[in-house]
């Protein structure tokens, strides 16, 4: 027989709920994760180890780098893990793109880009592409994140924004702008619906 819930206990909430899921989630990737790198060591060390019965360090490495290439090629179709850079957001250097003068041309085009969380973002409770983890969430019709507001861009999530958002800088990115100094935009955002997944990269990394 299963025990009765003590009634002096209130259920557990969504809010709850959600944040034990996530907890899940986050052990379960971060598991997955190092059972991947345990599984090129052994795969390179067993290679060396029939060849020669030695195992020297750059022997190992460079087996692992071979292995890790195989094996990324036969799992290509496999779900991956992206993981966005491990900083504190909330510490980085922001951007110093005047967006609110420019946000009319080039309508947060930025914001139609893929962008990959990290474990702080995933806790501060942004949303993510569970088929894609941790993607940030988009709209599937209009390609702009979930986040940007549909008329005016604005960001909803703006404060715990992810530390890609916070650093990225449009000034040479030639998909968003054909001329920054003249702010004239890139022509071709106009005639594709939704942007293909291009990861923002920290400048300078």
């Amino acid at each position: 027989m299963f025990a009765m819930a003590d009634p002096k206990v209130p259920p557990a909430n969504v809010i709850e709920l959600e944040e034990g899921l996530r907890h899940l989630h986050r052990m379960e990737m971060q598991t997955k994760l190092r059972l991947d790198d345990v599984e090129v060591k052994l795969e390179a060390a067993t290679k060396l180890l029939h060849r020669a019965q030695i195992i020297h360090e750059r022997s190992l490495a460079a087996e692992m780098t071979q292995q890790r290439m195989r094996l990324e090629s036969e799992r290509y179709k496999e779900t991956t893990v992206v993981l966005g850079p491990d900083v504190d957001k909330y510490a980085v250097e922001t951007s110093k793109v005047n967006c609110a003068e420019r946000m009319h041309l080039c309508k947060a085009r930025c914001c139609r880009l893929a962008v990959a969380l990290d474990f702080k973002d995933v806790e501060d409770g942004l949303r993510w592409e569970y088929a894609r983890p941790y993607e940030l969430k988009r709209d599937k019709a209009s390609g702009y994140c979930v986040y940007s507001e549909e008329k005016t861009h604005r960001c909803h999530c703006y404060d715990q924004r992810p530390a890609i958002c916070r650093t990225y800088d449009c000034t040479h990115d030639k998909r968003v702008w054909d001329d920054f100094e003249k702010m004239i935009p890139a022509k071709w955002m106009d005639e594709v619906a939704v942007t293909p997944l291009v990861q923002i990269r920290i400048p300078g990394k």
